[in-house]
C-alpha cells in the first residue's frame, strides 16, 4: 500500500524535526570527542617533553624562534620541534613522530579541531601544527621588548637557545608548556603557526585564521570557542578559558606588545574572552635570567 500525498508530508516533517534535534546532538558530541583527544594529545607531548628532559640532562628543548645567537649569528637549532639540515625533525619529534602534514585529525601535534594545513608550500614535518610552545621557557630571555621588536633584534648568549631546567624551575605545576594558537592563512602557509609564542608576543594580525587574535595568540577551539587546552610543565592539561592564563598585572605592557589584541579583544571583552582574569600568571617561569615581560 502506498502513501498518500499528506502522509509522505508528515513523514519527511517528522524525519525534519527529528534532524533538527538530533544533528547538534552530534555536533556536540563530536566537539566533545575532539576536545579529549586534543587533551590527549597535549599529554602525549608532555611525556615527550619528560623523556627529552631525562635525555638531556634535566633539560628541555627551547621555543626556538629566530632570534639569532652571538655565538651563530642565527636562530636557534634546538628548537622543541626542530627542522634539520636532513630534512629530519629534532626536538622532541624522535619521541613522537606523528607527520601528517595536513590533517589537523591526524597529527598528535595538532588538535582535531584546529585548521588542516592547505598551504601551497612543500609542507615540512611539522607544518600541520597547531600547538606551540611557551617562549619563556628558556635559560635566558632578554624581555619581550628585546625580542619583539620592529626593528632588527640584537643577538643574545646561547642561554636563549637553552630549555629550562625541570629541577630548577619554582613551580612546574602552575606554568604553561604547550597551548593551543592561532594559524596562519597566508596561501604558502596556511594551515601552520609559529613554535614559540605568548599573549605577550608581538605578532601581525592580517594572517591571521582567528583575526583580530594575533598568529600564536592562545584561543579557544572547543565549548563555543571559548575554552582551551593547556599542557603544563610537570606533564598535566587543563581546559580553560585563555584570557584566565595571566592578570591584570602585565596589561600595560600586553597593550603595547599587542596592541591589535588589546584594542579589538580585551577592552570590548569580545568572545568573553576576559583577558588577565587570572588569579596568577601562568606565563612566567620564575627563573633569575628570565626577564617577564
Amino acid at each position: 500500500m502506498g502513501f498518500t500525498l499528506i502522509e509522505l508530508l508528515v513523514v519527511i516533517a517528522i524525519i525534519a524535526i527529528l534532524a533538527a534535534i538530533l544533528f547538534p546532538v552530534f555536533a556536540q558530541a563530536r566537539e566533545s570527542s575532539y576536545k579529549t583527544t586534543c587533551g590527549s594529545n597535549l599529554r602525549q607531548l608532555g611525556i615527550a617533553f619528560q623523556m627529552y628532559a631525562v635525555d638531556f640532562d634535566d633539560l628541555f628543548p627551547c621555543p626556538g624562534g629566530g632570534t639569532a645567537l652571538i655565538s651563530t649569528s642565527s636562530g636557534p637549532a634546538t628548537g622543541w620541534i626542530q627542522g634539520n639540515a636532513d630534512g629530519s625533525n629534532g626536538g622532541i619529534y624522535p619521541y613522537v613522530k606523528s607527520n601528517d602534514r595536513r590533517s589537523a585529525k591526524n597529527n598528535m601535534y595538532s588538535c582535531p579541531s584546529a585548521e588542516d594545513y592547505t598551504g601551497t608550500n612543500t609542507p615540512p614535518l611539522d607544518a600541520q601544527r597547531s600547538f606551540i610552545m611557551n617562549d619563556y621557557l628558556r635559560q635566558y630571555h632578554p624581555g619581550t621588548f628585546v625580542t619583539n621588536v620592529a626593528v632588527p633584534t640584537p643577538q643574545q648568549p646561547d642561554g636563549y637557545a637553552t630549555g629550562i631546567s625541570t629541577s630548577a624551575t619554582p613551580e612546574t605545576t602552575s606554568l604553561i608548556l604547550l597551548y593551543e594558537g592561532t594559524q596562519r592563512t597566508l596561501s604558502t602557509t596556511a594551515g601552520g603557526t609559529n613554535r614559540n609564542g605568548a599573549p605577550l608576543h608581538r605578532r601581525t594580525m592580517g594572517v591571521s585564521s582567528r583575526t583580530p587574535y594575533t598568529i600564536g595568540f592562545p584561543v579557544g577551539l572547543h565549548s563555543g570557542r571559548t575554552v582551551a587546552n593547556f599542557l603544563f610543565a610537570d606533564g598535566h592539561v587543563k581546559a580553560m578559558k585563555p584570557g584566565a592564563t595571566w592578570t591584570t598585572a602585565i596589561h600595560a605592557d600586553f597593550a603595547i606588545v599587542n596592541p591589535d589584541v588589546w584594542t579589538q579583544v580585551c577592552v570590548p571583552n569580545r568572545d568573553n574572552f576576559s583577558c588577565g582574569s587570572g588569579t596568577k600568571d601562568l606565563w612566567n617561569p620564575q627563573l633569575q635570567e628570565v626577564k617577564y615581560p
